[in-house]
């Protein structure tokens, strides 16, 4: 029994007609009639019966109409099993922080390349990122922390992913074109992963702010979305803020923050299997970085 026995037999039951099933399928009539009766012999029984010039199934036919169907799409289903089993080509990592419009930049250089399975993954912070580069779990990676001295891994600084100050659209501070730390007095300020490395950076120049309230959050989507609610003020590196929020959230510096260093490094293993591929996802991110202006 295969599928072209089970086409030809749920062709000819649509049609009610041998000659319309051969040229529906395009095959010849006596291809139709030698599948119908190979599929026949498989089953021990009459599939269809003449009545004059017309086509019947027969009860077992009728029968098998459900069968038959249902093995065709089991059969579609087991072509997917070496997709689904197989590992993507590449597996690309990003520190925390990313707006949806950067990342929708790269899936884009990727579908445009074709054929290709990839797993993009938000790491918890560049650290986690960096280990799971070393154990070859990731092939490449966006941190903040290079990785240094490792044959196997190239990397490669890319530009610099300075933190700002995010507000709501009519915030008291929005007239100002720099703030400074002592700015904030009062504020709610949302971060988003607090306990990450960067954040402790971050918590130190915060010291001269006072009687601020602190408020974190799971990513950085609800950060954009309690800022543009007018719930606080948010503190994210600038390729954090996505377009879609431009006529929500205005952004400032505050010169203690901005300097805070935050590289964006890539780095990937040396393997001609990626690296083509790495230099793409390179172009188009370097492209983001300076033609998305909000």
């Amino acid at each position: 029994m295969n599928e072209c026995q089970l086409h030809t037999f749920l062709t000819i039951a649509k049609y009610k007609s041998y000659s319309k099933a051969a040229v529906a399928l395009n095959v010849t009539q006596p291809t139709v009639t030698s599948r119908i009766k190979a599929l026949e012999d498989i089953l021990q029984c009459q599939l269809f019966k003449r009545i004059g010039h017309e086509i019947f199934l027969t009860e077992e036919g009728k029968m098998f109409i459900d069968y038959a169907k249902n093995i065709l799409i089991y059969i579609n289903h087991s072509k997917e099993i070496p997709n689904l089993l197989k590992d993507p080509v590449i597996k690309v990592g990003f520190s925390p922080g990313y707006s949806h419009s950067f990342i929708v930049e790269l899936l884009k250089t990727i579908q445009s390349i074709g054929n290709i399975d990839i797993q993009v993954i938000e790491g918890y912070d560049s650290v986690s990122l960096n280990e799971k580069a070393l154990s070859g779990d990731v092939d490449l990676i966006f941190t903040r922390q290079p990785l240094s001295n490792n044959p196997d891994i190239i990397s490669e600084y890319l530009f610099d992913n300075n933190l700002v100050v995010v507000l709501p659209k009519k915030h008291r501070l929005c007239h100002k074109q720099s703030l400074h730390v002592t700015d904030l007095k009062g504020e709610t300020i949302i971060s988003y992963r607090r306990n990450s490395s960067l954040w402790r950076l971050i918590d130190k120049q915060l010291i001269g702010a006072q009687n601020v309230t602190r408020m974190d959050v799971d990513n950085n989507e609800m950060l954009l979305n309690a800022v543009a609610n007018d719930i606080g003020i948010g503190i994210i590196p600038k390729l954090g803020i996505d377009k879609r929020y431009k006529g929500e959230v205005e952004i400032r510096e505050i010169d203690e923050i901005y300097s805070i260093p935050n590289q964006v490094y890539v780095q990937y293993r040396i393997n001609s299997r990626i690296e083509s591929l790495a230099k793409k996802i390179i172009y188009s991110i370097i492209n983001h970085k300076y033609t998305e202006i909000l």
